[in-house]
């Protein structure tokens, strides 16, 4: 796995068991009510943040020091007004929004459902275990890659997600279509609702799309003992059994204790990586038209930036959402123990020149908003014919559901 990767992203925003100590921490703080808790929580992530995340050092001082002050103090006020976990989820990732858009938020941590309810005046179990965002979905066939044949010439991909339970499908998927993929020289990857993963989930298609020798950009992590502790335990609690994590993990954890707390590390010294992994395919489509909208985010991301170099490849759309800059992230228990915060430990050696989270990756081709139900059936047709030769305008009576 490079450095570069988003690597478990997502794979580490999954359902988490809190770490050992933090049992403790929940024993003591059980009678707490769900408006003390919450202020506790609040008080203790600015500190964490300015020492621990990747990108709030940086931020602070374009978000402006006193704005984000009197946020807190909102904040402060409103959490004191809690009436139940739910509420106090929504309030705290409304407060973290001052601070990052993206790769940024908390949710409720395992065992939260049973904690809220040993506590007097709690709300009932059902909403105390609501996290925002919601954490990834597990692998099910509505997120599975799918395939269809459009014309003799045309093919679509549907790439819903890149988590990383998905891989082995999108494996499968290709090795069974072989002869499909090879017979139509126009491919359309349409990942306008993908809601992010681990880079390696994408990895099978590259050989397809990637004929030169791809470039990437690397990060930089951010070492604190926190961190440290986060990926140590990353593994274990979010890939048990992962080889390919585990060797990830110790490359970082190796890098961070090379440096002083508050230095930033590097996996691979050099800024930019020439990459011979990809070995390519010997016949590969001729045009491949993406198609990309603000749902695309984080290691989707990753995917345009990555794919955007095959000579044949165009980006069709809308700029993606922009959470990519501050990535690989953690989770920290917050003093209630009822909550995670889920926060980013490496920053990506594009900055300052080329930002993501800012605008998001743009399209290389801007389409129009999608207005109706049918407009994203419409513009798949749309993009079909340009392939083949047409128009890229949508026509009316093409609707029909998203693809």
């Amino acid at each position: 796995m490079q450095a570069r990767t988003t690597g478990w992203l997502m794979a580490a925003c999954l359902a988490a068991a809190s770490p050992a100590w933090a049992q403790g921490v929940q024993a003591t703080e059980h009678a707490l009510g769900a408006g003390d808790a919450c202020a506790k929580d609040l008080e203790a992530m600015p500190a964490f943040l300015m020492e621990n995340d990747a990108g709030a050092r940086e931020l602070l001082p374009q978000r402006g020091e006193q704005s984000m002050a009197a946020a807190l103090l909102k904040a402060r006020s409103e959490a004191a007004q809690i009436a139940d976990d739910k509420a106090c989820l929504a309030l705290l990732n409304n407060y973290l929004k001052l601070w990052r858009k993206g790769h940024l938020w908390v949710s409720s941590s395992p065992g939260a459902e049973a904690l809220a309810a040993a506590t007097p005046g709690a709300a009932p179990a059902s909403a105390a275990t609501t996290t925002a965002p919601p954490a990834p979905e597990p692998a099910s066939g509505a997120r599975q890659p799918t395939l269809r044949l459009l014309t003799p010439r045309t093919l679509v991909i549907h790439l819903p997600s890149f988590s990383p339970q998905h891989r082995a499908a999108l494996e499968t998927l290709l090795r069974k279509q072989r002869a499909a993929l090879l017979s139509r020289p126009n491919w359309i990857i349409d990942v306008r609702d993908n809601d992010g993963g681990a880079d390696s989930s994408y990895a099978p298609l590259l050989p397809w799309l990637l004929a030169e020798q791809p470039v990437s950009v690397g990060v930089e992590w951010l070492s604190t003992p926190a961190n440290q502790r986060a990926h140590e335990q990353i593994c274990a609690r979010y890939a048990p059994g992962d080889a390919a994590c585990v060797l990830f993990a110790q490359s970082v954890l190796a890098a961070l204790r090379a440096v002083p707390s508050g230095a930033w590390a590097r996996v691979q010294a050099d800024r930019f990586v020439y990459e011979r992994g990809v070995v390519p395919e010997k016949r590969r489509p001729q045009k491949v038209a993406v198609l990309m909208d603000r749902d695309c985010g984080s290691s989707c991301e990753q995917f345009l930036l990555t794919v955007r170099q095959g000579l044949g490849v165009k980006l069709l759309g809308r700029p993606s959402f922009g959470a990519l800059d501050y990535s690989n992230m953690r989770p920290f228990t917050l003093p209630s123990g009822r909550r995670d915060l889920w926060y980013a430990t490496s920053r990506s050696l594009r900055l300052p020149q080329l930002p993501v989270d800012a605008f998001g990756v743009l399209p290389d081709i801007l389409l129009p908003e999608l207005q109706g139900p049918g407009d994203a059936a419409a513009e798949l047709q749309a993009v079909q014919r340009w392939l083949e030769g047409g128009s890229l305008q949508r026509l009316p009576g093409t609707g029909g559901g998203k693809p």
